[in-house]
């Protein structure tokens, strides 16, 4: 009876190992993957090498297979189903705090396979960095899409190893544009979530005054006696002292009054100009290895989706306001807990 089992068992992950390997086309895995089922059920690699190894030999490999399999099964679950990632930084308050442990969704957005060994979880560190940011990851087949206001986590478009966490503000294909600080998509103010969190600016006597975070669901909590004294921070062009994407419009644009800009589609046609070469070069240079500057006065098509990330804490929050457009190559998965 359990030999019985151990057989139905086996023919299962067969199928399900021959269903993977259909979907993410790696043989080498597969046959990983076959390896290991076979040890947990019939056993027969195993029997076979004990009738014509060594005692010694077999040894070794036993030893050698108990210390590699925990490593392979935490690489695989972390590359393929979920994964958990740690929140630096107060750009989600007051949704998510620093310190908190995020646990994100791979397999239904689409998984980003590693091209390169620096970016496998958990031996990853092991390796040295690629020298180029192009292609770091092949994008497998998704089964969902990914949403605007959708939070999830995605490695940093700045060549380092960091992963961020943000929500998706805007989704391939959109115009946005904001205006004191409100988000429109493709000309529809977005609505606001009670966890959105802004500055606002209190003026004490003495000419003194204080900066004061507040989510709007504890702003609708403040008295409309103090709600007098406190005024919502909107950035001027003049005052802001951080670094805007694009470049081109630093002086004329603020985090708070920004766009509007077209986040670029896969299949996306645009005639290029002066204007939209500063706002798609960088995209194009980093991740789809173009030199737009060198392809003036022609059309050109985009080979990836892209997004545009913001975090909660809007006037804290280092996001696409700052370092541009993010590829969906990059985005790991959608968190689905905090702890």
């Amino acid at each position: 009876m359990v030999k019985l089992f151990k057989k139905g068992v086996f023919i299962l992950g067969v199928i399900g190992v021959l269903l993977f390997l259909l979907w993410s086309k790696l043989l080498i895995v597969s046959l990983v993957l076959l390896i290991v089922l076979d040890t947990i059920t019939l056993n027969k690699i195993y029997f076979f090498l004990k009738t014509n190894l060594s005692k010694i030999v077999l040894s070794v490999i036993r030893y050698v297979y108990i210390i590699i399999l925990p490593i392979l099964f935490a690489v695989f679950i972390r590359t393929f189903f979920f994964d958990v990632y740690y929140v630096p930084s107060s750009s989600m308050e007051r949704t998510l705090y620093p310190g908190d442990y995020v646990l994100i969704n791979k397999i239904s957005y689409g998984v980003k396979l590693p091209n390169h060994l620096r970016n496998l979880p958990v031996l990853g560190t092991l390796f040295v960095s690629p020298e180029n940011e192009f292609n770091l990851y092949t994008l497998l087949k998704s089964f969902k899409d990914f949403k605007r206001e959708d939070i999830v986590v995605f490695k940093a478009v700045d060549n380092s190893d960091k992963f961020l966490i943000k929500r998706i503000i805007g989704v391939s294909g959109d115009t946005i544009e904001i205006k004191k600080t409100n988000v429109y998509i493709n000309s529809k103010e977005l609505k606001q979530k009670q966890n959105y969190t802004y500055s606002y600016i209190f003026k004490q006597k003495n000419n003194v005054t204080l900066h004061q975070n507040y989510s709007n669901k504890e702003y609708v909590a403040v008295s409309d006696k103090e709600r007098k004294n406190y005024k919502k921070k909107i950035e001027e062009k003049t005052n802001h002292n951080y670094f805007l994407f694009p470049v081109s419009k630093q002086n004329e644009w603020t985090r708070d009054n920004y766009g509007e800009i077209v986040i670029p589609k896969k299949g996306m046609k645009i005639k290029l100009t002066e204007e939209n070469i500063a706002f798609y070069n960088t995209c194009a240079v980093k991740f789809e290895n173009t030199d737009l500057s060198k392809l003036k006065n022609t059309t050109y098509t985009f080979k990836n989706n892209y997004f545009f990330m913001m975090g909660d804490n809007r006037h804290n929050s280092i996001d696409s306001r700052s370092f541009g457009f993010v590829p969906e190559s990059y985005i790991q998965g959608k968190m689905f807990g905090v702890f």
